[in-house]
Protein backbone atom coordinates (compact mmCIF):
# COMPACT_ATOMS: atom_id res chain seq x y z
CA UNK A 1 0.00 0.00 0.00
CA UNK A 2 1.40 3.30 -0.96
CA UNK A 3 1.71 6.24 1.13
CA UNK A 4 -1.38 8.08 -0.08
CA UNK A 5 -3.85 5.46 0.08
CA UNK A 6 -2.05 4.87 3.72
CA UNK A 7 -3.17 8.23 4.82
CA UNK A 8 -7.36 7.97 3.55
CA UNK A 9 -7.24 4.74 5.06
CA UNK A 10 -10.24 4.92 7.64
CA UNK A 11 -9.93 1.83 9.40
CA UNK A 12 -6.43 0.29 9.75
CA UNK A 13 -3.83 1.68 12.01
CA UNK A 14 -0.70 2.57 10.69
CA UNK A 15 3.12 4.17 11.95
CA UNK A 16 4.22 5.47 8.29
CA UNK A 17 7.92 6.12 8.86
CA UNK A 18 9.44 8.22 5.75
CA UNK A 19 13.48 8.68 6.48
CA UNK A 20 14.98 11.05 3.98
CA UNK A 21 18.41 12.82 3.89
CA UNK A 22 18.08 16.21 6.48
CA UNK A 23 17.56 14.92 9.93
CA UNK A 24 18.19 18.01 11.96
CA UNK A 25 14.02 18.72 11.36
CA UNK A 26 11.38 15.96 11.53
CA UNK A 27 7.84 16.52 11.05
CA UNK A 28 5.51 14.19 13.26
CA UNK A 29 1.59 13.68 12.77
CA UNK A 30 0.63 12.01 16.43
CA UNK A 31 -3.63 11.65 15.62
CA UNK A 32 -4.15 11.17 11.88
CA UNK A 33 -6.85 10.24 9.86
CA UNK A 34 -8.79 10.74 7.00
CA UNK A 35 -10.88 14.13 6.49
CA UNK A 36 -14.32 12.36 7.67
CA UNK A 37 -13.21 10.10 10.19
CA UNK A 38 -13.66 12.32 13.12
CA UNK A 39 -12.44 9.83 16.03
CA UNK A 40 -9.97 7.49 16.70
CA UNK A 41 -9.95 4.18 18.85
CA UNK A 42 -8.11 5.34 21.13
CA UNK A 43 -9.25 6.32 24.48
CA UNK A 44 -6.91 8.82 26.07
CA UNK A 45 -7.56 10.75 22.49
CA UNK A 46 -10.54 9.68 20.80
CA UNK A 47 -10.78 13.14 18.44
CA UNK A 48 -8.50 12.83 15.34
CA UNK A 49 -6.97 15.37 13.42
CA UNK A 50 -8.41 14.72 10.43
CA UNK A 51 -6.11 15.05 7.38
CA UNK A 52 -3.22 16.46 9.61
CA UNK A 53 -1.01 13.46 8.05
CA UNK A 54 -1.45 15.13 4.26
CA UNK A 55 -0.39 18.32 5.69
CA UNK A 56 2.63 17.32 7.82
CA UNK A 57 3.58 15.16 4.79
CA UNK A 58 3.68 17.56 2.41
CA UNK A 59 6.07 19.98 4.44
CA UNK A 60 8.29 16.98 5.25
CA UNK A 61 8.61 16.43 1.62
CA UNK A 62 9.48 19.74 0.67
CA UNK A 63 11.85 20.21 3.38
CA UNK A 64 13.72 16.39 2.33
CA UNK A 65 13.26 15.64 6.30
CA UNK A 66 12.17 12.55 8.04
CA UNK A 67 8.52 12.40 8.89
CA UNK A 68 6.48 10.03 11.14
CA UNK A 69 2.59 9.73 10.97
CA UNK A 70 0.16 7.72 13.29
CA UNK A 71 -2.38 6.60 11.87
CA UNK A 72 -6.01 5.81 13.35
CA UNK A 73 -4.07 5.24 16.03
CA UNK A 74 -5.31 3.54 19.34
CA UNK A 75 -2.20 5.30 21.56
CA UNK A 76 -1.90 8.53 22.32
CA UNK A 77 1.65 8.75 21.20
CA UNK A 78 2.64 11.84 21.67
CA UNK A 79 2.32 11.53 25.08
CA UNK A 80 4.13 9.30 26.32
CA UNK A 81 8.07 8.53 26.10
CA UNK A 82 8.45 4.66 25.03
CA UNK A 83 5.85 4.81 22.39
CA UNK A 84 6.75 3.68 18.63
CA UNK A 85 6.24 6.80 17.48
CA UNK A 86 8.00 9.17 20.47
CA UNK A 87 11.36 6.51 20.27
CA UNK A 88 11.34 7.32 16.33
CA UNK A 89 11.92 10.59 16.67
CA UNK A 90 14.26 10.30 18.99
CA UNK A 91 16.56 7.63 17.21
CA UNK A 92 16.70 10.29 14.09
CA UNK A 93 18.03 13.06 17.24
CA UNK A 94 16.96 15.75 15.04
CA UNK A 95 17.24 19.79 16.35
CA UNK A 96 13.72 20.58 15.27
CA UNK A 97 10.79 18.94 15.60
CA UNK A 98 7.32 20.19 14.25
CA UNK A 99 4.29 18.31 14.92
CA UNK A 100 0.82 18.69 13.02
CA UNK A 101 -2.37 18.64 14.56
CA UNK A 102 -5.77 20.03 13.79
CA UNK A 103 -8.50 21.74 16.35
CA UNK A 104 -12.20 21.79 15.79
CA UNK A 105 -12.63 25.85 16.15
CA UNK A 106 -14.50 25.54 19.66
CA UNK A 107 -11.65 26.10 22.08
CA UNK A 108 -8.82 27.29 20.09
CA UNK A 109 -8.40 31.41 20.63
CA UNK A 110 -7.02 31.70 17.24
CA UNK A 111 -7.28 30.13 14.06
CA UNK A 112 -3.58 28.73 13.93
CA UNK A 113 -1.77 27.88 17.90
CA UNK A 114 1.84 27.13 18.01
CA UNK A 115 3.17 25.65 21.48
CA UNK A 116 6.98 25.13 21.93
CA UNK A 117 6.19 23.59 25.25
CA UNK A 118 6.36 26.75 27.80
CA UNK A 119 6.54 30.11 28.17
CA UNK A 120 10.39 29.84 28.47
CA UNK A 121 10.13 28.81 24.43
CA UNK A 122 8.02 31.26 23.24
CA UNK A 123 11.56 33.02 21.74
CA UNK A 124 10.61 29.85 19.35
CA UNK A 125 6.95 29.74 18.85
CA UNK A 126 6.53 33.44 18.81
CA UNK A 127 9.27 33.97 16.02
CA UNK A 128 7.37 31.34 13.51
CA UNK A 129 4.04 32.83 14.62
CA UNK A 130 5.10 35.71 13.54
CA UNK A 131 6.43 35.21 10.54
CA UNK A 132 3.62 33.55 10.01
CA UNK A 133 1.52 36.73 10.42
CA UNK A 134 3.32 38.70 8.59
CA UNK A 135 3.12 36.01 4.88
CA UNK A 136 -0.75 35.79 5.97
CA UNK A 137 -1.36 39.69 5.85
CA UNK A 138 -0.08 40.18 2.52
CA UNK A 139 -2.19 36.92 0.87
CA UNK A 140 -5.83 37.67 0.18
CA UNK A 141 -6.64 34.25 1.19
CA UNK A 142 -5.11 33.58 4.25
CA UNK A 143 -5.05 37.45 5.65
CA UNK A 144 -8.09 36.38 8.27
CA UNK A 145 -6.18 33.56 9.48
CA UNK A 146 -5.20 34.71 12.82
CA UNK A 147 -1.81 32.93 14.51
CA UNK A 148 -1.14 33.17 18.11
CA UNK A 149 2.50 31.56 19.51
CA UNK A 150 2.25 33.05 22.73
CA UNK A 151 2.09 30.20 25.24
CA UNK A 152 -0.13 31.96 27.55
CA UNK A 153 -2.68 33.61 25.34
CA UNK A 154 -3.18 29.97 23.56
CA UNK A 155 -5.77 27.42 24.48
CA UNK A 156 -3.72 24.21 22.54
CA UNK A 157 -0.51 24.47 24.99
CA UNK A 158 0.93 21.22 24.49
CA UNK A 159 1.86 20.61 28.16
CA UNK A 160 1.48 17.34 28.29
CA UNK A 161 3.08 16.10 25.19
CA UNK A 162 6.62 14.41 25.96
CA UNK A 163 7.56 15.24 21.97
CA UNK A 164 7.10 19.00 23.14
CA UNK A 165 8.64 19.10 26.14
CA UNK A 166 11.85 17.37 25.44
CA UNK A 167 14.71 19.28 25.61
CA UNK A 168 16.83 17.43 23.25
CA UNK A 169 15.05 19.70 19.96
CA UNK A 170 13.27 22.74 19.83
CA UNK A 171 9.67 21.72 19.16
CA UNK A 172 6.97 23.41 16.95
CA UNK A 173 3.70 21.88 18.33
CA UNK A 174 0.69 23.87 15.75
CA UNK A 175 -2.96 23.36 15.94
CA UNK A 176 -4.56 23.92 12.73
CA UNK A 177 -8.17 24.81 12.20
CA UNK A 178 -10.45 22.81 9.81
CA UNK A 179 -10.31 25.72 6.53
CA UNK A 180 -6.35 24.76 6.53
CA UNK A 181 -7.04 20.77 6.45
CA UNK A 182 -10.33 19.88 5.33
CA UNK A 183 -12.27 19.80 1.85
CA UNK A 184 -14.68 22.73 1.71
CA UNK A 185 -17.81 20.24 1.70
CA UNK A 186 -17.13 18.60 4.95
CA UNK A 187 -16.60 14.82 4.17
CA UNK A 188 -13.85 12.99 2.82
CA UNK A 189 -10.82 14.46 0.62
CA UNK A 190 -7.75 15.59 0.63
CA UNK A 191 -6.54 18.91 2.29
CA UNK A 192 -7.86 22.09 0.29
CA UNK A 193 -5.71 24.59 -2.26
CA UNK A 194 -6.02 26.98 1.05
CA UNK A 195 -3.84 23.94 3.57
CA UNK A 196 -0.95 24.03 1.18
CA UNK A 197 -0.43 27.60 0.43
CA UNK A 198 -0.02 28.00 3.95
CA UNK A 199 2.58 25.12 3.79
CA UNK A 200 4.04 27.14 1.44
CA UNK A 201 4.45 29.36 4.00
CA UNK A 202 5.44 27.49 6.74
CA UNK A 203 8.28 25.85 4.92
CA UNK A 204 9.55 29.52 3.68
CA UNK A 205 9.32 30.49 7.50
CA UNK A 206 11.26 27.23 8.31
CA UNK A 207 13.95 28.10 5.97
CA UNK A 208 14.07 31.51 7.22
CA UNK A 209 14.76 30.20 10.93
CA UNK A 210 16.87 27.27 9.91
Amino acid sequence: MNTELMLESTETSLLIIDERKRKDIVVGVPHHAPAGKSTLPCSEHPIADENAGFIGRYIAEKLNCCCIIACNYTTDVNKFFRTDYTMQIARWNPKVLIEIHGHGETKAKHNIEISSGSSNNDKFSKKLADKLAASFSINPELKDITVCGEYNKIYFKASTAVTISDGRWIAYHIELPPILRKPSNGTSGKPPEIGYKFCKLLIEAMHEIY
